[in-house]
């Protein structure tokens, strides 16, 4: 089994490299993935008790930060190795844990790759955020006794359907995996719909619910505005949605002239191309990186270039969309606009959220619009309107306050898991 899927894999990555390579993806970390390690590495770990964390990118990396600091409190004689795919999850988790992780780049799924990383790392607990499953390396840590326990586990409406239809490949891999927290009861019963047992799933909620401390670094004298501008922020922004929101901002601040708009794109890579869009708009680009060492335009467009920026810049919005909701779909997290009580508005493809959704629908903090045209009549609504904004970010302040939890029963039941090995 292990070389037909060592050469389907090949073949799948010989067709995707370049694709790779054409885009500047993958290039960092590119040796380290095959299992060429820095020499420092495996001196850093020898005589060491590891647990191994996978978080795939940014998002999965900010959802693990809290939940790392608790488990090396409850834990403190084991190493914590932290691995991701992207480069930008990579460097973001390098900066948040410089002191707490040793940050690496994820194997990719060759059977003599995995086998290389656990001899090296030599783990005595696997920890996946969400739903990221390895075949071959699920299967060598099964052999070796290596205790697999998915967290913040949820199952999208498209990996569901995908999934169904390799039943005795997805039965075989969840076999491997000793524990399943699961974002909520339907993540819960899809994972046993499709192979896991029953007795090693629980409902833990959603990790990104607790790392949420309602406070911000920034302030718009940073930025270059004045108190009295009102900001709109639009974060995690994916392509066609940067020109949706560049229109309804031209109509916004004609009533509103004191708007100032701030883009932050999923893909900060992406900033220069978004600098044209604004140009070729009539409007003033200048990039976040250049601030606050240039003079600011008080009528200027700011475009995010940098990581790890966008919460403090949702603590200085009135109001704020979250992008890849209005097109590519599958939502970003919107959690950390609503905690720092800002009113926020998401398009109509938002999946990967669901149960988010439902929660702040409720309360109506959190807005749902299904093309541009609502998105300008929302925003118009909520700008003219402060006192209600207040209400609405006070209420879902109180919700997430209602569903924090899940970092302690999660690291509650590894640790359980742990200590039965």
């Amino acid at each position: 089994m292990f070389i037909l899927y060592d050469i389907a894999f090949l073949i799948f990555a010989a067709a995707y490299l370049p694709y790779l390579l054409i885009r500047g993806k993958g290039r960092e970390g590119f040796c380290s993935r095959f299992g060429f390690f820095p020499l420092a590495l495996p001196q850093a770990l020898k005589g060491k008790k590891t647990i191994w964390i996978h978080a795939v990118s940014v998002g999965e990396v900010l959802a693990v930060l809290n939940l790392i600091r608790v488990v090396r409190e409850r834990l403190p004689e084991y190493t914590i190795v932290l691995s991701t795919v992207t480069s930008t999850g990579n460097q973001l988790a390098g900066s948040k844990l410089k002191d707490e992780a040793v940050v690496i780049y994820a194997p990719v799924d060759f059977s003599w790759v995995v086998r290389r990383y656990i001899k090296i790392i030599r783990p005595q607990m696997y920890i996946c955020a969400e739903t990221e499953i390895w075949p071959n390396l699920y299967s060598f840590l099964r052999a070796g006794r290596i205790p697999i326990v998915l967290i913040n586990g949820r199952i999208s409406d498209r990996a569901f359907a995908g999934y169904r239809k390799i039943p005795f490949v997805m039965t075989h891999i969840l076999k491997c995996v000793r524990l399943f927290c699961m974002q909520s009861r339907l993540d819960a019963d899809r994972i046993i719909r499709l192979g896991a047992d029953r007795e090693r799933v629980r409902v833990a909620g959603n990790l990104k619910f607790d790392d949420l401390s309602g406070t911000a670094a920034l302030e718009k004298k940073d930025l270059g505005f004045k108190d009295k501008d009102q900001l709109f922020i639009a974060g995690s922004t994916h392509p066609g949605e940067e020109e949706i929101v560049v229109r309804v901002y031209q109509r916004l601040v004609i009533e509103f002239p004191d708007l100032r708009l701030v883009i932050a794109p999923r893909h900060a890579h992406r900033a220069d191309e978004i600098v044209v869009l604004v140009n070729d708009n009539g409007l003033k680009p200048v990039k976040f990186s250049q601030l606050p060492g240039i003079g600011i335009d008080p009528n200027a467009v700011v475009v995010v270039d940098t990581i790890g920026h966008l919460r403090d810049l949702y603590g200085l919005a009135d109001v704020v969309f979250v992008g890849k909701s209005l097109k590519v779909g599958g939502g970003q997290n919107m959690l950390e606009p609503l905690s720092l009580g800002k009113a926020t508005v998401v398009g109509p493809m938002t999946q990967n959220f669901r149960d988010v959704i439902q929660i702040f629908a409720k309360t109506g903090a959190l807005s749902q619009i299904s093309n541009e045209d609502e998105l300008f009549s929302t925003m118009r609504d909520l700008l003219s309107d402060p006192r209600r904004r207040n209400a609405l970010g006070l209420s879902a302040r109180q919700m997430i306050r209602e569903h924090q939890g899940a970092t302690a029963r999660t690291v509650n039941w590894i640790v359980t898991t742990l200590q039965k090995q």
